[in-house]
């Protein structure tokens, strides 16, 4: 029971005095603050089982900040975290660092799972159409954006570092040199990132889209006839002078989207066959990966995973409702043999992703509504990549 007291008029309470239950406690129970902070402390270091119950108590009286919950126990990478304290040209921590650094790099397998975090991108960018975005790769990595008629180029903190203006592309590429754009489907530019044109080139025949570079100096992009899509296939240009090298992937191919290369093949999604095809960066075709998955449409590589991103379903049942709704909604993260490892689902039914890009150790994938194809709402930011 508490007991109570009144003192002009007011009713106050305290607690009641507690009763020692023990002799050590009773004389524990005449010691300063600090005097029970050192004899905790001594415990703790010679016996685990008090240690463990010290640790018990904290965490139920004293719960970790928010920050340390995200910034610490939720990040993909505890290396900065752990290290930066230590001082490693002593022998003895640096053995000990690099024991948990193999062994946390072991087990980094299962922590590996996509989830969204915090991201600012420029909300000026958002109301100009559908972005197109691309890395320039490099210590100092930044992001190529294509928006309106304007192409930004941002750094890690998002703030421009260049700009300037240019008709709207369908799709672009980049690397520390050049930045590839595909206009009106009708030829790839190569500009200089100050926006100065170098060279172009035409195919006399058909459209092309989808610039990825590839190692060797090559800039692989997709040839399509305007009305028969299995008319598709791949051209390999020399991504200095822009001339051809080799075409391949005629009859294998219905539709192609976005593309990535791993190593040395390249990945390339055949959306009308609900399958990626996979060819050698000479031309050879390896093999086909099919899931649970459909319609590929935009493809990402980071480290030993492919990112995968379906274009939407927008058929009917005889009730109006759509057959896939998920379809452009979720993001599948593929090993390279096609096992799905994780399905990540966007939260708004109204909200699909439509590309996939690796900025800054983060996934970003711009967001459009479903019932309007040329607004971006936003870009999300996903790590555990």
């Amino acid at each position: 029971m508490v007991a109570t007291r009144r003192r002009a008029g007011v009713q106050t309470s305290r607690a009641p005095e507690m009763v020692p239950t023990s002799r050590m406690a009773a004389r524990l129970a005449d010691l300063s603050h600090a005097q029970l902070v050192e004899i905790a402390a001594a415990g703790c270091e010679a016996s685990s089982e008090v240690k463990n119950r010290a640790d018990a108590l904290l965490a139920a009286h004293k719960p970790l900040a928010q920050w340390a919950v995200e910034g610490v126990l939720l990040s993909s990478d505890l290396v900065p975290h752990l290290l930066a304290p230590l001082q490693l040209e002593d022998g003895a921590a640096a053995a000990v660092c690099s024991r948990w650094a193999e062994g946390w790099k072991t087990t980094s397998e299962g922590r590996r799972r996509l989830r969204k975090v915090a991201f600012d991108f420029p909300q000026d960018l958002l109301s100009k159409g559908l972005l197109n975005m691309a890395v320039i790769p490099g210590d100092d990595e930044q992001l190529v954006v294509n928006s309106g008629s304007t192409v930004h180029i941002l750094s890690r903190d998002m703030s421009t570092s260049t700009s300037f203006e240019r008709p709207s592309s369908d799709d672009i590429a980049a690397s520390e040199e050049f930045i590839y754009e595909n206009r009106c489907f009708e030829h790839i530019t190569s500009l200089t990132h100050d926006g100065t044109e170098v060279v172009s080139y035409d195919h006399p025949d058909k459209l092309i889209a989808c610039p990825v570079l590839a190692p060797g100096g090559l800039l692989f992009c997709n040839l399509f006839v305007d009305d028969n899509s299995t008319q598709d296939e791949i051209v390999a240009l020399d991504a200095q002078t822009m001339q051809p090298r080799h075409r391949f992937g005629l009859s294998l191919l219905n539709y192609v989207r976005g593309m990535a290369v791993v190593g040395q093949e390249l990945f390339v999604c055949d959306r009308n066959n609900d399958r990626l095809q996979v060819f050698s960066l000479a031309g050879e075709h390896r093999r086909s990966i099919t899931g649970e998955w459909k319609r590929p449409t935009a493809l990402c590589f980071v480290k030993d995973r492919l990112y995968l991103v379906e274009a939407a379903d927008d058929e009917e049942d005889e009730e109006g409702e759509l057959i896939n709704p998920l379809q452009g909604q979720r993001i599948f993260v593929l090993s390279l043999q096609g096992d799905t490892l994780q399905v990540y689902t966007h939260p708004d039914e109204d909200q699909l992703f439509y590309a996939l890009c690796c900025f800054g150790g983060k996934l970003l994938a711009p967001v459009r509504d479903r019932h309007s194809s040329f607004h971006v709402r936003a870009v999300m930011a996903l790590c555990g990549v």
